[in-house]
């Protein structure tokens, strides 16, 4: 059981340092159906079909296809949790600033000016 969980941990580690992941300016691409379903599921920790036929007001088969196309396209990954099936959204990390390496040298030709 426990090599069963670090191996699927250890797999879901590599697919993260390999996959960039989506950016909201992605999200905006989407269409508005899709974009509301997703913007939603942002502020869930986990859904499932349920909730999201519940939440969207279709049933379970049409919920089933608009989350299965935001699957498709990388916004939401399907994970299982207690053998059901969930659905979390999959956005990029953050990314710093990057400050360039002569950043003293920019500052004192500021301070010159």
């Amino acid at each position: 059981m426990a090599g069963g969980l670090f191996d699927r941990l250890n797999q879901e580690m590599e697919a993260r340092e390999k996959a960039s992941g989506l950016s909201m300016a992605d999200v905006l691409t989407l269409p508005d159906v899709q974009r509301k379903l997703f913007n939603w599921m942002m502020r869930q920790e986990d859904v499932g079909l349920g909730d999201l036929a519940i939440y969207s007001g279709q049933d379970a088969a049409t919920a089933g296809m608009e989350v299965a196309a935001l699957v498709e396209q990388g916004f939401v990954r399907e994970v299982r949790v207690r053998g059901e099936v969930r659905y979390r959204v999959r956005l990029a990390a953050k990314r710093g600033r990057q400050v360039p390496l002569n950043i003293w040298q920019a500052l004192g030709d500021k301070v010159e000016e």
